[in-house]
């Protein structure tokens, strides 16, 4: 029964003496009963193109407006997540894998392009679809990696997105055939992304797996020669990924790590360091290469998050002698440093919003001037693109290493952004994540140019 109607008949049900009109109301009928027939036949003619879409198309067509691009419905060849070998069983969410589909992405040149025309300073952009802490976070040259992680309300995801930054849409990827984790080791070989370990409530993992966007399928990796683990440290090579060391608080400490080769499909063992680091940066793993070694600044941490040193440690592994060595002692906080490449040196700095540059072909530490960031109770991170370091903790900076100086960055007022990882995403730097204690998140870009 039409509104109107309806009104008018409870009016009249109210005073009787009330202004019911009854050829109104006839009139009123008529003109229903001609719509009601019509729609009748745009239904019937809509069914009859509808059949030949099948149920996949009939899917895609109930989808809410305004929803991220993601793969069609699922295919029985798609690989079931594998367990964890984890002495724990952790809690976990995973989703049933759907069929694979590359996402839609431009070239990196395009990607660049699209980065550069941001204006100075601060930008928001699309949130990814789901809130995520400690994810995988990499920039692969034309989008944005964004996978696994943990929610506030949802546990640990095995799932993900790709942002693209020329149509500046999340695209969803297919799962990966592995249990939900965060805190996962992670790099970009210029083909696949290689995912190993992490962490879910419960325990660890000691496997993994690549991603390979232009076919938007996963292949899972050998087993590796390391007991499960969150690593400390991870770098590619140009031919290998390196992992080292654990997270883990437990005595003795992990010394032991591995390098995988994609293309051989192959890991083998590396020596053990000299000593043990359980905190490079966090979210970890935290490290940097320099062409010829992996080099991390961290420290060793009790169950009171204490240290036995006055000073974090810093470690070099040259995987072609295969051999480390410890770098000369400098003054950073135990508790808390990170480190990134310039491109020559080494910038390492701490909560204490202390800084230190290292020179490797000196074998030196040089003392540099305070970042101009406030001081909290946080973790610093940060992230490079050659010249300019970002550098995050309360507050924002940037280091120029051609001219030695640190530039203040302005605030984010008003601004839905980001709690992850610090990405440099060629001339620009992207933030994407939430906090631990809500489903607040976001991305954003900050245009140094």
């Amino acid at each position: 029964m039409a509104p109107e109607i309806r009104d008018q008949l409870r009016r009249a049900a109210r005073e009787p003496g009330g202004d019911l009109n009854p050829a109104a109301l006839r009139r009123r009928v008529r003109q229903l009963r001609r719509r009601r027939l019509a729609s009748t036949v745009v239904a019937v003619a809509l069914l009859g193109l509808l059949v030949p879409l099948g149920q996949a198309g009939l899917e895609r067509l109930r989808e809410p407006a305004g929803a991220v691009d993601r793969p069609p419905g699922p295919a029985a060849t798609t690989p079931a997540p594998r367990a964890t070998t984890a002495t724990t069983t952790p809690t976990v969410t995973t989703a049933a894998g759907p069929a694979a589909r590359p996402a839609p992405l431009g070239t990196p040149e395009q990607a660049i392009a699209a980065l550069s025309r941001l204006p100075k300073g601060w930008t928001d952009l699309p949130p990814p679809p789901g809130p995520r802490t400690d994810a995988v976070s990499l920039w692969i040259g034309n989008g944005l990696f964004f996978w696994g992680g943990e929610s506030w309300r949802g546990g640990s995801h095995a799932g993900g997105w790709l942002f693209d930054p020329v149509a500046r849409t999340w695209h969803a990827i297919t799962p990966a055939p592995l249990s939900g984790r965060s805190l996962a080791a992670a790099v970009w070989t210029g083909d696949e992304v290689l995912v190993w370990g992490g962490y879910a409530k419960g325990g660890t993992f000691d496997d993994g797996a690549a991603y390979d966007p232009a076919t938007g399928t996963w292949r899972v990796l050998p087993a590796a020669p390391l007991s499960a683990r969150a690593p400390v440290a991870t770098v590619w090579t140009g031919t290998e990924m390196i992992v080292w060391g654990s997270t883990s608080r437990d005595q003795p400490a992990a010394r032991d790590g591995a390098a995988f080769d994609p293309r051989a499909s192959r890991w083998r063992t590396i020596a053990p360091a000299p000593v043990a680091l359980n905190l490079a940066g966090w979210p970890s793993p935290s490290s940097v290469w320099t062409g010829q070694e992996m080099i991390v600044v961290g420290s060793l941490l009790d169950d009171n998050n204490a240290s036995k040193l006055p000073s974090a440690t810093g470690l070099a592994y040259n995987p072609a002698t295969d051999a480390w060595r410890e770098l000369p002692k400098v003054k950073l906080s135990p508790q808390a440093s990170t480190a990134a490449w310039t491109g020559s040196k080494v910038l390492a700095w701490d909560y204490d919003r202390r800084a230190a540059i290292y020179d490797p072909e000196q074998d030196s530490w040089r003392r540099l001037p305070n970042p101009p960031v406030g001081s909290c109770e946080s973790y610093p991170d940060d992230a490079a693109t050659g010249r300019l370091v970002f550098a995050r903790l309360c507050g924002d900076a940037l280091w120029d290493a051609q001219t030695g100086k640190w530039i203040k960055v302005e605030q984010r007022e008003n601004r839905s952004y980001g709690h992850g990882r610090v990405v440099a995403a060629g001339p620009v730097f992207l933030v994407a994540g939430a906090t631990h204690e809500s489903d607040a998140h976001g991305l954003v870009a900050y245009n140094p140019h």
